[in-house]
């Protein structure tokens, strides 16, 4: 037996120890729950993913934020059986449902004392914060990560569990294809950022409610889900199953591997960009950047797109898209004066023996 394998099983017995004796016999009773929903099936995946994202063997405290959705719901249980660190159960009420909302709420605060978990919960108004031009989900998105890692602040958690599935995974990944977004959209979302991390993400949407299932663990729906006009909501509803049933039946753990192996390449152009980068910087002031303009010419236009790169996660600017991005390596390459609107007020000035960023305040002179 590996060492991991043995870290599993020790797992495994933690969690069958924890159980109520009716639930320990199902889970010893070979017939009563499939083997691939069984404790000791679950308890691998669990373990790598958190060895892999960091979140294991810490134990400190992890806020589970859940929704009260299947995917959530999963999460929560997977971290009250395994987990033997703290748990907190945190909720956001984006304010955009109503009594729907309210009701989600409710469920998810009743199971989480019925689990003796503690609870915290944000009520938001998207509506009301959202910035000029944004839209509600993406608004939703902000908002309620921003409320997660303050009350993960709040109760002293060492990360925020976020319930993104395998399909998640590949859903994302198609869609950043089909709007051109290249290679670092590619890599769909990531397994941890900071203190967000997804310990479900290697899992399938389907798997995780039959998990809920055979346990008798219920969940609710969002109505809005449901809604295929919403274009991720279509590539879920419409356009995955389309694909797995007329390409290939399993075209979501596909595209979610491909996103991982995109996301190694990613890190090895993030790295490569870096190094570029600071090899041609001449000045930073104020969070401003300044590059040797003759030394950027004489880059590839292909390590020029990876200069920008770096240069925009330096500066903390929103990612160029590809035709932006190969728009202004093309100007990088030639001569004479330019001015390039990076974004959120943000330009690039192309001067005489240099390439300028300026602030989203300062004038092009």
């Amino acid at each position: 037996m590996t060492e991991g394998e043995r870290a599993a099983a020790s797992l495994y017995r933690r969690a069958l120890e924890r159980m109520g004796e009716v639930e320990r016999a199902r889970e010893r009773d070979h017939g009563a729950i499939p083997y691939d929903l069984s404790l000791r099936a679950l308890a691998g995946p669990f373990l790598e993913a958190g060895m892999r994202q960091g979140w294991l063997p810490c134990g400190g405290r992890v806020l589970a934020a859940v929704s009260g959705g299947g995917d959530s719901m999963a999460l929560l249980w997977l971290f009250k059986t395994f987990y033997d660190g703290p748990l907190t159960v945190a909720h956001v009420n984006h304010g955009i449902r109503g009594g729907e909302a309210d009701a989600d709420a409710a469920f998810v605060r009743d199971a989480a004392e019925g689990w003796g978990v503690p609870f915290m919960e944000r009520t938001l108004d998207v509506p009301g914060e959202r910035a000029r031009g944004e839209s509600i989900e993406a608004a939703a998105r902000r908002l309620r990560y921003r409320a997660l890692l303050e009350m993960a602040e709040a109760c002293g958690a060492v990360g925020v569990a976020l319930g993104h599935n395998r399909d998640d995974l590949a859903e994302t990944v198609l869609f950043n294809l089909l709007r051109g977004a290249g290679v670092r959209g590619a890599v769909g979302m990531p397994e941890r950022r900071g203190l967000l991390f997804r310990p479900v993400i290697g899992m399938s949407r389907d798997l995780l409610r039959r998990v809920l299932r055979v346990r008798g663990i219920a969940w609710r729906e969002d109505g809005t889900n449901a809604d295929a006009g919403c274009t991720r909501n279509f590539l879920r509803l419409e356009l995955m199953p389309l694909l797995a049933r007329r390409v290939n039946a399993r075209a979501a753990e596909h595209l979610a591997a491909f996103g991982a192996e995109m996301r190694e390449l990613r890190g090895e152009e993030e790295a490569r960009g870096a190094q570029l980068l600071a090899g041609l910087a001449l000045e930073e002031e104020a969070g401003l950047l300044a590059l040797d303009r003759a030394g950027a010419a004489a880059l590839t236009p292909r390590e020029r797109t990876l200069v920008l790169r770096a240069a925009g996660r330096r500066l903390g600017l929103a990612a160029l898209p590809r035709g932006r991005s190969l728009e202004l390596a093309r100007l990088m390459g030639r001569a004479g004066p330019f001015v390039f609107q990076w974004g959120g007020g943000a330009s690039v000035l192309g001067e005489r023996g240099r390439l300028r960023w300026t602030a989203p305040t300062e004038r092009p002179q």
